[in-house]
């Protein structure tokens, strides 16, 4: 396959700039901890404003997305490093705290597992390399817009059903996934032009680098609320194998994956605001929750019980102006997402455009999600494992606010999951395997989170008594 270097800077480029804008909120890198959330987060954030500078920028010539766009990125990227050399300068230098080195056995155990999983995303990522779109929702929801806008050389909005019938003389476009958010189109279009010319498998990858990118994002995350080394890599090992995510990687077109690094990259921000203090993280938290329903519809649900904790936990802190400005901003996506009609509420239904209309009732579909989540072979022992971790941490789930927070996120999303398929004619999705999957698919990054938040071996501290927030060094990983 002949790669073009372009297409290698659009891998590279999101990064430099992203990490930029991570590092100027953030005000520093002290460990290598801070390097492997800099460069985690920073590629997420990257891809997203490029995204994003494209569709500003490039609508009029899609084809060279990329030579359009970036210059406006690399100016971004240029405003934050150098605010983020001025905050790393004015930061003041602490020092870190030591910690005993660990045992030989857990060093060998620590670049094991590391080596697994490099060699587990060198895997799926070629395997997404080596084949088109995978012909369902992958190809007919999500690649049919930047496929062809791509060709067309312009953007071109897709309008319903209806419209298309009612004006035949007019060169209107429709599919079944018409009034699906656009971000993701958008970031296959960065992708695609880099390459110079729609190759599936090379916007496809992609998929390979979000999971990626997490992966290091968490690992440093976790360095930085105090767990250790193995500890950290053993989580990242346990979400990189999980068999669902790894096939949606290698079968890559599918947006549940962005979802779940989007929710999971805000909840590790929330959870260093929580435990750290760091203010910059706070406001990382609440733009990546607002991105979520521009990502995918349900992404709305996910913002609305993020927005609801942030909110719950700016009031207990006595932060009212903080819990307006995002009561603020999650009212201003619900009323952007109802402009657009994709949600219609009545007492007995709910209604989404090109999805359906599910009416009230109950369903009993408990052996399939138990199925779903205990026998088949999507999730190893992940839900074998959490009740245990969640019973023998109750204490620290009790005590510890960042535990308590996140766990009420999950508790929200978990119980609309359970409304939408017992409740719900949706109860076909569980009873078929397939959606009920990829919803739960979309939670289980945040899951992790939890897990690492009540795993850190911190004693009872202020912080954890919701009265104070501690300063805690980041510790340098093995």
């Amino acid at each position: 396959m002949d790669l073009s270097p372009i297409y290698f800077i659009a891998w590279v480029l999101p990064a430099l700039v992203g990490s930029g804008v991570w590092v100027a909120l953030r005000g520093s890198v002290r460990t290598a901890g801070d390097a492997c959330s800099a460069i985690g987060f920073g590629w997420l954030i990257g891809v997203f404003l490029a995204a994003e500078c494209a569709r500003l920028a490039a609508k009029t010539n899609t084809a060279y997305a990329f030579a359009t766009t970036w210059p406006w990125l690399a100016a971004i990227g240029v405003a934050a490093w150098i605010v983020a050399i001025v905050r790393i300068r004015r930061s003041p230098m602490t020092a870190s705290a030591k910690e005993p080195r660990p045992h030989i056995a857990l060093r060998v155990v620590w670049w094991l597992l590391l080596l697994w999983i490099v060699v587990r995303l060198l895997t799926v990522g070629e395997e997404a390399s080596l084949r088109p779109v995978f012909p369902w929702d992958a190809w007919s929801a999500w690649s049919t817009k930047p496929k062809t806008w791509f060709i067309l050389g312009h953007y071109e909005p897709y309008v319903s059903m209806l419209d298309w019938l009612s004006h035949p003389k007019d060169a209107l476009r429709t599919a079944a996934s018409w009034s699906y958010p656009e971000t993701l189109a958008w970031v296959q279009l960065w992708f695609a032009s880099a390459a110079q010319y729609w190759n599936e498998p090379l916007v496809d990858v992609a998929w390979c680098g979000a999971l990626a990118a997490f992966a290091l994002a968490a690992y440093g995350c976790w360095r930085a609320i105090g767990l250790g080394a193995w500890i950290a890599i053993a989580l990242v090992y346990g979400l990189v194998s999980l068999p669902l995510i790894d096939a949606h990687v290698a079968l890559a077109g599918y947006a549940d994956l962005w979802v779940a690094v989007t929710l999971g990259l805000a909840t590790l921000a929330f959870s260093r605001w929580l435990i750290l203090g760091e203010r910059g993280q706070w406001a990382l938290a609440i733009a990546l929750a607002l991105l979520l329903p521009a990502i995918k519809l349900e992404g709305l649900v996910w913002l609305l019980a993020f927005g609801a904790v942030v909110i719950v936990d700016a009031v207990r802190r006595r932060r009212r102006s903080r819990a307006v400005l995002v009561a603020g901003g999650v009212l201003a996506a619900v009323a952007l997402v109802a402009a657009i009609g994709a949600l219609t509420f009545s007492w007995n239904q709910i209604e989404v455009p090109s999805v359906g209309t599910f009416a009230f009732s109950w369903h009993g579909v408990g052996g399939a999600m138990l199925a779903s989540l205990f026998t088949l072979p999507n999730w190893h022992l992940l839900w074998y494992l959490v009740p245990v971790l969640l019973v023998a941490r109750r204490q620290r789930l009790r005590g510890d606010r960042a535990a308590r927070l996140i766990g009420l996120m999950l508790l929200i999303d978990f119980g609309f999951l359970f409304g939408l398929f017992f409740l719900t004619t949706a109860s076909a999705w569980a009873q078929d395997f397939t959606s009920a999957n990829r919803l739960i698919l979309q939670l289980v990054p945040s899951v992790f989170v939890l897990a690492a938040v009540l795993l850190r071996p911190v004693a009872a501290s202020a912080a954890d008594r919701d009265t104070a927030i501690p300063s805690v060094a980041p510790r340098v990983p093995a």
